[in-house]
């Protein structure tokens, strides 16, 4: 398997542990069991951090860059799906950016705010889950069987820089240490419960 693909997978399994996160904290949300006055903020932002700065920054960049040139130049087979995953990438980070003005919203305790946070919580959830599966059962198996090692040469080498957060070899202390937080923050028993207690 090219080295990018095993990059990509492992950024996903990342990129899921911390939804993971962000969706035990919707479920709580909407059952009760949280409410808004005793929502770890910090964890929230530790959250947001990730994915702004590793998927927004690193890992969608490189898709856009060099897998999707790459996969239009061999084939004709995933055009709509590649400007739908393109698509998806723009908005991706305009849906983050309307979260986090819902979560401060919350913070500051604006009326129906707990609410819009649940609803554009599920929506950017769904979005990402939807995003990987058509990359993970699409592009990446198509991207597989067409493109020779000679196309898959600079692809390799774009994803190589990102030295993935938590399974690559050199991991970035930075996203090391936003993974260490969000694990510390987030509530047992998805995480150690080591945010703030009221």
């Amino acid at each position: 398997m090219p080295r990018a693909l095993e990059i990509m997978k492992r950024e996903h399994l990342s990129l899921n542990s911390v939804l993971h996160v962000l969706n035990q904290l919707v479920l709580d949300l909407e059952s009760g069991r949280l409410r808004s006055d005793d929502v770890d903020y910090d964890l929230f932002e530790k959250i947001m951090t990730y994915i702004e700065e590793f998927s927004d920054t690193m890992h969608h960049p490189k898709e856009d860059k060099y897998l999707f040139p790459a996969l239009l130049k061999k084939t004709s087979e995933a055009n709509e799906v590649i400007l739908e995953l393109e698509e998806q990438h723009r908005r991706g980070i305009a849906n983050r950016k309307k979260l986090e003005v819902h979560i401060q919203a919350m913070k500051d305790r604006h009326p129906g705010q707990v609410e819009k946070v649940i609803d554009a919580m599920k929506d950017y959830l769904q979005a990402h889950r939807e995003h990987m599966k058509l990359e993970d059962h699409v592009i990446m198996p198509l991207a597989e069987r067409v493109l020779s090692e000679e196309d898959w040469a600079p692809i390799d080498a774009a994803f190589n820089q990102n030295e993935d957060p938590l399974f690559g070899d050199v991991p970035k202390s930075k996203f090391r240490k936003l993974l260490s937080d969000i694990t510390f923050l987030a509530p047992a028993p998805i995480g150690l419960g080591g945010g703030r207690n009221r």
